[in-house]
């Protein structure tokens, strides 16, 4: 394992030429050459991490501990970087972990707070204008849930929602700062058969939107269904709808681009 890592980051700095000078432009971003070298002199890679998705990035306070895919992965670009096992990368803390919300996430990344963000964030061609993107390790698709007990008189209902053909006028929660409300949009537009015309509001993180639906100040809970399932209980009901698929890749600075390279090496790694 540890000479297949080497030989995976030999080759990723031979891409990256981080033999050549320090910085130089490319097409108007000054590229960081140097930047692998300066995450190995830290001696961590800060990686942003939502807190609240089961089994991508769930953070346990009691614990302090950090399981899921994205938090894997992120131990897996670290066993590259520093030439170790991923086994090493997490005995040795290799990996600083942030956490980050759907709100703060690219700001998070822009003040360089973290090196690297992996936090459910889909791959789309405007994210791709700002950020230097990876390779897709996970496909999800925007989907919705309902509460799914006895209605309280003064809240609103639910118990009439099956599918999305029912949401007109109704109170769709969905994340700030995410592609939520403009992929509905997207897929009404696209069956052109379904008239609806819903009132979207936006909540800061996953646990606020989740209880906005428990009290009753919102209809339907939208987001990843795999965000979903991992909040879905006896009270809650997810509906059948699926649409817009969401492909989550991992995000650094365009300054940051070589790397990239490392980045893909540790995702082939973790989903092979």
């Amino acid at each position: 394992m540890r000479k297949r890592l080497f030989s995976l980051i030999s080759s990723a700095l031979l891409l990256t030429g981080c033999a050549a000078a320090a910085e130089k432009p490319v097409n108007d971003v000054t590229v960081n050459e140097n930047i692998i070298q300066e995450i190995r002199d830290r001696g961590q890679l800060r990686v942003g991490c939502k807190t609240d998705v089961p089994g991508l990035s769930l953070y346990q306070p009691e614990t302090g501990e950090w399981s899921g895919i994205e938090t894997d992965i992120a131990y897996q670009i670290a066993a590259v970087l520093f030439e170790v096992s991923p086994e090493d990368a997490v005995a040795n803390r290799l990996v600083d972990f942030r956490s980050v919300t759907v709100a703060d996430r690219e700001t998070m990344l822009e003040n360089q707070e973290i090196d690297c963000m992996l936090a459910t964030y889909t791959i789309t061609s405007e994210r791709q204008q700002k950020y230097a993107l990876s390779d897709s390790y996970y496909t999800s698709y925007i989907g919705m849930m309902v509460r799914d007990f006895p209605e309280d008189a003064d809240s609103l209902g639910s118990q009439e929602i099956h599918s999305v053909a029912d949401l007109d006028g109704k109170y769709i929660g969905v994340p700030r700062n995410a592609t939520t409300r403009g992929d509905f949009l997207s897929y009404l537009e696209m069956t052109g058969s379904i008239q609806v015309t819903p009132i979207f509001c936006e909540y800061e993180s996953y646990n606020i939107l989740y209880n906005a639906l428990k009290n009753g100040n919102i209809d339907v809970m939208a987001v990843d269904t795999v965000i979903l399932e991992g909040y879905d209980d006896d009270d809650t009901r997810i509906l059948n709808d699926r649409f817009a698929a969401q492909h989550y890749g991992a995000a650094v600075l365009k300054e940051n681009t070589p790397l990239i390279p490392l980045i893909n090496q540790a995702i082939s790694l973790s989903v092979s």
